[in-house]
């Protein structure tokens, strides 16, 4: 059908064409339009019949198409049904089957799980059989391992107490080494350190043989010793020479004096005799006796001379024999004990050692001393009092956590050698104080250990006894200052230490019983006396105090013609040199700066021409009221008013010089009324 409808419109478009050209020709030539129009109705006529037959063929194409589908729509339904008739018996014949198979299948699976079922009995109960075998395997296994175990564990506990044990020894082994090392080296720089000693004191007696220096050393260290710190004899021995060196020069100084006396006694006697001979001689004409006498000359008494001179070299020959045989001892000795203990030689200084460190303490600047000091170094790690100096240098310039570790290492050689070690007890001291001032806490037991080391050093038992204290503990500070008083060490500064120190604690009681001492007020200087009676009622204060104020301080005007001198004179507890002094004449100051000077152990402040208080032959009527204050650095000022001879103090008698005397003392919160009978 397809086929036909495309030949029809083929044909139809050829017939198209074909009329085309000659409608064009019919516009050109209307003359023949007749015939013209003919052809074209023939044309349409055979377009209709061609239209026509083609319409016919096309239905009949049409109706054979649809018959040609028809019978092929039958044909496919027939086949189908018969292919559906056959797959229905396909399927039938496969259900069968499958039928067939299921219940072959079951069957099989009922063979096949009856048959696994007794397999699984089988097998469950060859397990079970299995599982006990194992079990009694595994419980024997375990039996056996746990003996293993036990028998392994006890091994290695016996291995491991073996091993502690010998470990434990080892370590104590160890331990006894080190000990023994450490008592090895700690004997050794003991002993290095006290042959140190001993060449320090054996040099300073040969280089300043005086009786001071002798006395310094027998005292402070060869009669000071620790005989428990000295385990060699060698070394005692050397103590010991320089004993006799000690007693040698005593004797021989003796022995040069009486040398000295007896060539003196027996010179005069001779050049007295030979004078009155010639004298005698002389008067009484007897010139050739006067010739043969003649006169004495020095040449004469030349024989005398010399046999002083060689009495006193044989004093001095047996004094260098001596000395030279105590050097070689002492070097000796020095050489066996270096070698027994194995010392390094550098550990033991000389003779030129101590002279640089002499000459380098002499030096004024401190950062230079504290350079020349630390290239000595390395010959003078055992020697106590360069490691004090090198500190007191650090502490000087500042270099306080410098200064600290040195003294420590001062410490760590110093301690034993002595039995009262001042220069321990002064770097124990000084380190405590540079501990406080960082506040450390351990500046108390660092003071205490001073104190244990020796308390015959004043210096440090104060600074020990202001640590202490600062510390909360006044009674062992209180302690160390008695040291020195009952003791009679720097008296004036100790009661000045202790006073100030009941004046922080506010011990109003024992600073009233100190003050009724006239020894103690007579000692403390007035500033400090002032200060502790302030804390006093005025009523307490004791008469001792007004005393001291009295009879310590008088001015007297110098009457000339004309202005007056004022002069005050004062004991030294008045420290007028350290105050600045102003002087109120009727309320008025005067501008007059006073001149000082020293008289007969007082100090004389004179302020010149300032009033007039009368002439030589007649005193004033009404001389000016004077008044005089006295401003301390760091103390409130002290205003004493002056008045006449009338003034006085119980039990104080006049004095025969008339003058002005100290009326009322005001001094911070104080006020004390001198005048009179106070009825106290």
């Amino acid at each position: 059908m397809l086929t036909r409808k495309r030949h029809l419109t083929t044909a139809v478009a050829f017939l198209l064409a074909t009329l085309a050209p000659l409608a064009l020709l019919a516009d050109e030539k209307p003359a023949s339009k007749t015939a013209v129009d003919t052809a074209a109705q023939e044309a349409a006529a055979k377009e209709a019949t061609a239209k026509e037959a083609a319409a016919k063929e096309a239905a009949a194409q049409e109706a054979a198409a649809k018959e040609a589908a028809a019978k092929e729509a039958a044909a496919k339904e027939a086949a189908a049904q018969e292919a559906a008739a056959k797959e229905a018996a396909a399927k039938e014949a496969a259900a069968r089957e499958a039928a067939a198979r299921v219940a072959a299948a079951k069957e099989a699976a009922a063979k096949e799980a009856a048959a696994r079922e007794a397999a699984a009995k089988e097998a469950a109960a060859k397990e079970a059989a299995a599982k006990e075998a194992a079990a009694k395997e595994a419980a024997a296994r375990e039996a056996a391992a746990r003996v293993a175990a036990a028998k392994e564990a006890a091994a290695k506990e016996a291995a491991a107490r073996e091993a502690a044990a010998k470990e434990a020894a080892a370590r104590e082994a160890a331990r006894a080494a080190a000990a023994k090392q450490a008592e090895i080296e700690r004997d050794r720089s003991a002993t290095a350190v006290a042959l140190n000693y001993c060449r320090a004191s054996f040099h300073r007696i040969r280089k300043h043989p005086t009786k001071d220096v002798m006395v310094q050393e027998q005292e402070q260290i060869l009669n000071n010793l620790n005989l428990s710190g000295v385990a060699d004899r060698e070394v005692i021995q050397l103590y010991t020479a320089v004993l006799d060196e000690i007693h040698l020069v005593q004797v021989a100084e003796k022995e040069r004096a009486l040398f000295e006396a007896r060539h003196r006694r027996e010179f005069h006697q001779r050049l007295f005799a030979n004078a009155l001979l010639f004298g005698s001689e002389v008067a009484t004409a007897q010139f050739v006796g006067a010739v043969r006498t003649g006169a004495n000359s020095w040449w004469d008494y030349r024989a005398t001379e010399a046999k002083k001179e060689n009495d006193t070299l044989k004093v001095e020959k047996v004094r260098l024999k001596t000395v030279v045989s105590k050097s070689s001892t002492f070097l000796d000795t020095l050489w066996q004990m270096a070698r027994k203990k194995q010392i390094p030689d550098e550990w033991l200084i000389r003779g030129t050692d101590l002279d640089r460190l002499e000459a380098a303490m002499r030096l004024p600047k401190p950062r230079q001393r504290l350079r020349v000091l630390k290239r000595m170094e390395r010959f003078m790690t055992h020697f106590p009092p360069y490691w004090y100096y090198v500190a007191r240098t650090q502490q000087q310039i500042g270099q306080l956590f410098a200064a600290l570790q040195t003294y420590d290492r001062m410490n760590e050689i110093a301690v034993g050698h002595f039995r009262k070690d001042e220069l321990l007890a002064a770097g124990l001291a000084n380190q405590a104080m540079i501990q406080a001032h960082l506040g450390q806490p351990t500046a108390p037991l660092t003071a205490r250990k001073a104190l244990d080391a020796s308390l015959g050093c004043w210096e440090a038992n104060l600074i020990c006894a202001r640590v202490l204290a600062d510390s909360g503990q006044p009674d062992r500070a209180e302690d160390a200052i008695l040291a020195n008083l009952d003791t009679n060490l720097e008296r004036h500064r100790s009661l000045v230490h202790l006073l100030s120190l009941y004046y922080r604690r506010g011990d109003l009681q024992k600073i009233a019983a100190r003050l009724e001492d006239p020894a103690v007020c007579q000692d403390l200087p007035v500033s400090v006396l002032l200060r502790c009676a302030s804390r006093l009622d005025p009523a307490d204060v004791p008469d001792t105090v007004n005393r001291q104020l009295v009879r310590s301080l008088q001015v007297m005007p110098s009457r000339v013609f004309g202005a007056d001198d004022i002069v005050v004179t004062a004991t030294d507890g008045w420290q007028l040199a350290e105050a600045r002094l102003v002087l109120s004449l009727d309320g008025k100051t005067s501008n007059v700066r006073p001149t000082l000077a020293k008289q007969n152990g007082r100090l004389v402040a004179t302020f010149a021409r300032v009033a007039e208080f009368g002439n030589p032959l007649v005193a004033a009527n009404k001389p000016p009221v004077a008044a005089l204050t006295l401003e301390y650095a760091d103390t409130p000022r002290v205003r004493l008013v002056l008045g006449n001879d009338q003034a006085q103090v119980n039990n104080v008698q006049n004095s025969q010089q008339r003058g002005l005397r100290i009326t009322s003392v005001k001094f911070d919160s104080l006020h004390l009324s001198l005048v009179a009978d106070t009825g106290r």
